[in-house]
């Protein structure tokens, strides 16, 4: 237990004085471009809340479940009946979310 508290206090101890050093180093530039809302240099115009298309979304979602069907396609891999039947209900799954979103309208891409 007394080992576990000294790397902890000395982790700490290391993570503020690394924050520190980084802070006194570091070059500041307070000037009215950075300091603006996008920090991008532009003066923004307009409106700046623009409405976010949730199509953007439902496609990251499908980005992120194909990428989970990759790592499923692992768990073959390892030559187990388990693995073999997490992975087809996985496939199924995939297969029944992505007839739903194709379903529902939701795989055309207009904007």
């Amino acid at each position: 237990m007394l080992i576990l508290l000294m790397v902890l206090s000395f982790t700490l101890i290391l993570l503020i004085a690394f924050y520190l050093i980084n802070f006194l180093l570091s070059i500041k530039d307070m000037s009215v471009n950075k300091l603006s809302a996008f920090e991008c240099g532009f003066v923004s115009v307009g409106k700046i809340q623009n409405s976010f298309s949730i199509h953007f979304f439902i496609m990251m979602l499908m980005f992120v479940i194909f990428d989970l069907e990759i790592v499923m396609f692992l768990g073959i891999l390892v030559s187990d009946m388990n693995s073999l039947i997490s992975f087809i209900l996985m496939i199924l799954f995939i297969v029944g979310g992505f007839y739903m979103e194709w379903w529902y309208g939701k795989l055309v891409w207009v904007i």
